[in-house]
């Protein structure tokens, strides 16, 4: 049995308590909530029955690293971390978690707090803008995303709009795929050894007809930012540039694809703005609603 998780920016109640009311799945089945607590939830992780969360801060909840206990809803964090994390997986019996311009490697949970933790990658803040989610990758590297610095412009710190791999021992990095405006989760389908990428298109100027979509990140590949944003395809494919795996044209509101995930050869997509989450084949030419009536959903785990 597959079970689904879907987070929603804000939600810190029951839903039927102070919070937002519950989305709706199309199949008909039930909508419970999991966990509450974590402001902005951006990814999870699973060891055996406890779960991990990754989460920005909003209003008066602080953002961070948390844990989900077995029979739990109550979101608690893990002592000692940083108040904003933005991406998380669990891999060979450790806890990879992003804080921003560091990634951190989690032992020994006792079922409240790790152990050892230790640090893999490290930036000066104030000069790289931010890891994004984390999976691992069929070679057992680490891959993420980097996001932007300026809304449509180029930026010169360090692998900026792109996505990357990172060894898990040494923390050396290698750059992936460029021009990627934010790419911001990742999801690794069965038989590509290349993960899917959701990204954010710009916001400006004003009236701009920028696409957000889905990148398939392979070695070498080049998608356009800032000198592409897909608002026509035909030209950006013409200079070059690769095109992504699946395109949300420009909307009001901005479709915003956040969490993705994959299961068999089809992806599932989380559309912050859009507040639903979809279903679509490879190349974005099937696409159907799984669950709609989100507030704002951010992250998507199965």
């Amino acid at each position: 049995m597959t079970v689904a998780m879907f987070g929603l920016a804000g939600m810190s109640q029951t839903a039927s308590a102070a919070g937002p009311p519950l989305p709706v799945a199309k199949n008909g089945n039930k909508v419970s909530v999991f966990a509450t607590g974590v402001a902005v939830p951006t990814q999870i992780a699973f060891k055996g029955k406890t779960a991990f969360i990754s989460g920005g801060a909003e209003g008066k909840l602080k953002g961070g690293l948390y844990y989900v206990s077995p029979g739990s809803t109550k979101a608690k964090r893990v002592p000692g971390t940083p108040a904003n994390a933005f991406g998380v997986t669990w891999h060979h019996n450790h806890l990879y978690a992003n804080f921003g311009s560091v990634i951190r490697i989690f032992s020994g949970w006792t079922g409240s707090k790790f152990r050892q933790v230790r640090t893999l990658v490290r930036f000066n803040p104030k000069r790289f803008t931010n890891f994004t989610g984390l999976e691992f990758g069929p070679n057992g590297r680490l891959y993420t995303g980097v996001g932007l610095q300026f809304d449509h412009a180029a930026s010169k710190r360090p692998y900026a709009n792109s996505v990357i791999s990172i060894d898990r021992h040494s923390g050396s990095i290698r750059s992936v795929a460029t021009g990627i405006r934010q790419p911001w989760m990742l999801a690794f389908v069965k038989g590509f050894n290349s993960p899917f990428v959701s990204n954010l298109g710009q916001d400006l100027p004003k009236g701009t007809k920028a696409a957000d979509y889905i990148a398939h990140a392979t070695p070498g590949a080049d998608f356009g930012f800032p000198k592409c944003d897909w608002s026509n395809v035909k030209s950006c494919v013409k200079r070059g540039f690769k095109k992504p795996s699946v395109i949300f044209p420009a909307a009001d509101p901005s479709p915003s694809p956040m969490g993705i995930t994959a299961k068999g050869q089809k992806l599932f997509v989380a559309l912050f703005g859009s507040q639903k989450v979809i279903s679509t084949d490879l190349k974005g030419k099937k696409q159907s609603d799984v669950v709609t009536g989100f507030v704002a959903p951010v992250l998507l785990a199965h």
